[in-house]
């Protein structure tokens, strides 16, 4: 199979479009339009991880892969391995300081299958392997300047997504009924004593076990989302939309970035609750950090952490910049630590992804080992679950 470079241009067209539109209400005018879309936005206190809210809608194409098969569009071929495919189709040299668009979607968890030959983790009846789009226009939002901008390369759209800001909003309304959850209280203690068995015979450090919970939803989906950003501010909220399949989301946890050469991850691990006060969130912070098992855990993940970028980095340069800061949110309070590095002269964005993929803090340590483990006891797959959107 020939796979061809997508052609848009090296460098993006940026257009200040106002100072006082409001981009998630304008999100909510193109969700109702557009079939495929997506939002990602920062929310939370200032500073350089959540400074920009970006939208994008109707992709140049779609790509899903699964197994041995990528399909375009709905065509489909087979190939070696799918996730090849992606740095294939993408240009590596468009110039641009911000956002510049690209593939906007997520790698489910079971996407490892691509990048480890030991591993034949269960694909999810629902979900594709992965799933994106090649969004070659959008908008930026600037928290700080307060600015909107919308960019694009061969085709300007502006005049077509300002009009939907005089749309009305459709349905807002949504009823949620809860079916089931996979795993009984009694059987999720089980499957923890059989990791702390594995503990025991050296197979494993850390394992995480999940639960799912189904529910049946009727109404609008974005309702949900609405309600996550005001319970639950996170420096990286989302809501992609690919047809009927949406992923929504807050974490606080950032898998990989790549800028300018440089490589960074952001391990989470040891958490506890928020006070009332400061002087009482201070306290609590002090307990979290002066607590073996918390420190132990996420000693263990950066370490961890360390070795995935390093398989990428250059010899020498994998450092670790902060360790065991605390960062507050909403509700919790997380140990954080942050890893870089420099990436090599023969490694790619997509090798460097794929080597830190998917994130130790919800796999466990050894990685490989804890995903077997996971593979044997968790009774369905994770799907997006435990993978990476953005």
């Amino acid at each position: 199979m020939k796979i061809k470079k997508i052609q848009i241009g090296q460098k993006p067209v940026y257009i200040k479009s106002s100072d006082n539109e409001d981009i998630y209400e304008l999100f909510l005018q193109i969700d109702q339009e557009y079939e495929n879309c997506f939002f990602l936005e920062s929310l939370g206190e200032e500073g350089r991880m959540s400074r920009y809210a970006i939208l994008g809608f109707d992709p140049r194409s779609v790509i899903k892969g699964n197994d041995a098969s990528v399909s375009i569009d709905d065509k489909t071929q087979n190939v070696a391995n799918p996730y090849r495919v992606l740095e294939q189709l993408m240009p590596q040299k468009t110039i641009s300081r911000g956002y510049a668009g690209g593939l906007v979607g997520y790698l489910g968890y079971n996407a490892m299958n691509f990048f480890e030959p030991s591993l034949s983790l269960k694909p999810h009846p629902l979900f594709d392997s992965f799933l994106f789009g090649i969004y070659t226009d959008g908008v930026i939002f600037d928290k700080i300047t307060g600015e909107l901008f919308y960019f694009y390369y061969n085709v300007n759209r502006l005049d077509r997504i300002l009009k939907l800001l005089k749309t009305k909003i459709l349905n807002k309304k949504i009823f949620i009924t809860h079916l089931s959850q996979t795993t009984s209280k009694q059987e999720h203690k089980h499957m923890v004593e059989k990791i702390k068995q594995e503990i025991l015979r050296g197979n494993t450090f850390q394992t995480v076990i999940g639960l799912q919970q189904e529910f049946k939803i009727k109404g609008n989906p974005i309702v949900l989302y609405d309600r996550l950003r005001k319970v639950n501010p996170s420096p990286f909220m989302y809501y992609v939309k690919f047809g009927d399949k949406k992923i929504i989301g807050a974490s606080p946890e950032l898998l990989f970035g790549l800028r300018d050469g440089e490589m960074a991850t952001f391990p989470l691990a040891g958490t506890i609750k928020r006070g009332k006060t400061e002087k009482e969130d201070q306290e609590l912070a002090k307990q979290l950090l002066n607590t073996p098992k918390e420190i132990a855990e996420h000693s263990m993940l950066v370490d961890l952490h360390r070795n995935d970028i390093g398989k990428v980095a250059r010899f020498g340069s994998v450092k670790v910049r902060s360790l065991m800061d605390i960062k507050r949110f909403s509700h919790v309070q997380h140990i954080s630590s942050e890893i870089v590095g420099l990436i090599k002269p023969t490694e790619t964005a997509f090798s460097a992804l794929a080597s830190n993929f998917p994130a130790g803090t919800l796999t466990g340590a050894p990685k490989i080992e804890a995903m077997k483990i996971i593979e044997r006891l968790e009774k369905k797959p994770r799907g997006p679950y435990g993978g990476a959107v953005g």
